[in-house]
């Protein structure tokens, strides 16, 4: 796990510094749902999406 962190963060840090070009910066998106559950009582759902446009 520490190893794939570690990989997002160096090409992170690659894509936005220009090294292969224009610096361009990563479209990130969080989305969060909250909800109740006639059986299992409340729940929560949160997702982070990060992209980097290659192009």
């Amino acid at each position: 796990m520490k190893r794939v962190l570690m990989a997002l963060v160096l090409l992170s840090g690659l894509s936005a510094c220009g090294v292969d070009g224009e610096p361009v910066t990563p479209d990130v998106g969080v989305s969060t749902t909250v909800g109740v559950n006639s059986r299992g009582g409340a729940y929560t759902d949160t997702s982070v999406d990060i992209h980097f446009p290659l192009n």
